[in-house]
């Protein structure tokens, strides 16, 4: 959703030809709102572009060179720029490989344009506005669209918003009212299922994936690859099942457990199963702050170790990317306590695994695990060259990963070995890598349908009310 906040009224020009000859717009479309847009949106609200209705979207060619400046910055705003250049891409390659022209976006009748031409310069300089600062620019820009029709200029820049509203275009101020957008869930399907299929299933365990999923019932009609899962249902009847070798395969009816943390979801029973299951040697775990991927893998992890003794090391690698000049080389001490900041999601999730949430318990454990070298915490930077041995691995962060740097883990690992790559695709921080590139999405796409490998994408918050409600809300 979007909210627009619209400053005082200001006087629009009326149609006229525009200064590159090409003709205004008919008199009904140039009753619509034309809504430019400034790089200070874009970064605050990267996809907004295909949320605004009824509306035509105007992005200055001055913005793409604004964001194209911002896409390397190792921070939130750079994650941003590259998202916001990303929807514009998908944008312009699914409508001919140009935005030159108004395309729809998909939301009602809205159209988005990147407007290279019209920007009226001279009545900048009238103004006292140089015309070769962006911001004036932009300014420029929305006053040449004021010749089409009723022009609004979108900017979380008051300073921006003055100045344009004073060379008589209207000014809003954009409002994000919800950030974490709905994440399809991956991984795991609801399927109606006929109650005698489920009181077979029941019955014998497994039922045949062609029982349940047919061509005379269209509305079932889902691929299932191997380790997939899906909750059979038929009227208050419900079975939870995984995709093993063609068959629809009955979950235990004991809820899992590792090293004493039991699942709060079915999205959670789902991973669970997969962590404690030593015939998975790969897998991905997708979800946004607070879901459990880390933990879970953690857990799963103490348990095969220290409990089963099925692995000889839980070893957990991060990649270090650094904000700002925050870089390893920067911080005091040796590499221990250098690594030490990365590292503190790791303990964080071990003091939550702790009989009393405590740190100091947490901080022993961590210490004893290490001396006894069932645990080790180490940055993906020293992996090149190992070879990983009878270990439980967890990539945690994943998403900031190359995919070049994927196959140079994929190709450590040996015999005896499981690995657990855990991130947010939709929070990356490393420059140009985005929600398709990344390490996390090439693994689920290349590795789908292995026997070998499962995947789940986790959607909902567990952490806390407060996490929970942060999510949904902000």
């Amino acid at each position: 959703m979007t909210d627009l906040l619209p400053s005082a009224d200001a006087p629009t020009r009326s149609p006229r030809r525009a200064s590159d000859g090409s003709e205004p717009d008919t008199p009904d479309q140039a009753q619509r709102t034309r809504l430019v847009v400034d790089t200070s949106v874009l970064i605050a609200d990267p996809t907004c572009v295909l949320e605004f209705q009824d509306a035509d979207v105007i992005v200055p060619l001055t913005v793409v060179e604004e964001l194209d400046g911002l896409k390397s910055r190792p921070d939130d705003v750079g994650r941003s720029a590259r998202t916001a250049l990303r929807t514009l891409e998908e944008l312009r390659i699914a409508h001919g490989g140009s935005l030159a022209k108004p395309v729809p976006t998909g939301n009602g009748t809205a159209t988005l344009q990147i407007e290279i031409n019209n920007i009226r310069k001279h009545l900048l300089v009238e103004h006292g506005l140089d015309p070769s600062v962006p911001d004036n620019r932009i300014i420029g820009a929305a006053i040449g669209q004021s010749d089409f029709g009723p022009t609004t200029m979108i900017s979380n820049d008051a300073a921006l918003r003055i100045k344009a509203a004073h060379l008589g275009v209207d000014a809003a101020e954009h409002r994000l009212t919800r950030s974490d957008r709905d994440r399809p869930a991956v991984g795991w399907s609801t399927i109606e299922a006929p109650y005698e299929t489920i009181d077979c299933l029941y019955a014998a365990g497994a039922v045949a994936i062609d029982a349940v999923i047919t061509d005379s019932r269209p509305e079932t009609a889902i691929q299932f690859n191997e380790n997939e899962f899906a909750v059979l249902r038929s009227g208050s009847q419900s079975a939870l099942v995984r995709a093993v070798h063609g068959e629809f395969v009955l979950l235990s009816q004991h809820t899992p457990e590792a090293w004493g943390l039991r699942p709060r979801s079915k999205e959670q029973r789902f991973a669970l199963e997969l962590l404690l299951d030593p015939d998975i040697a790969v897998i991905a775990l997708d979800g946004r702050a607070g879901t459990g991927k880390t933990i879970m893998a953690i857990a799963a992890g103490l348990e095969h170790v220290v409990e089963q003794n099925r692995y000889e090391r839980l070893a957990v690698y991060r990649p270090l990317v650094p904000v700002g000049r925050a870089d390893v080389g920067f911080l005091p001490g040796g590499l221990d306590e250098k690594l030490d900041p990365w590292m503190a999601a790791i303990h964080d999730a071990v003091v939550a695994l702790t009989d009393r949430g405590c740190i100091n318990d947490a901080r022993a454990m961590v210490d004893e695990l290490t001396t006894r070298g069932q645990l080790s915490l180490e940055s993906v930077t020293f992996l090149r060259g190992r070879s990983l041995q009878q270990q439980f691995v967890v990539i945690d962060e994943a998403q900031n990963l190359e995919p070049t740097t994927l196959r140079t883990i994929l190709t450590r690992v040996g015999d005896g070995t499981k690995v657990i790559f855990t991130g947010d695709t939709s929070q990356i921080d490393a420059p140009y890598l985005g929600e398709s590139n990344n390490a996390l999405s090439v693994l689920a796409s290349a590795f789908a349908g292995q026997p070998c490998f499962g995947h789940i994408t986790l959607t909902a918050c567990e952490r806390s009310d407060v996490a929970s409600l942060a999510a949904e809300l902000l």
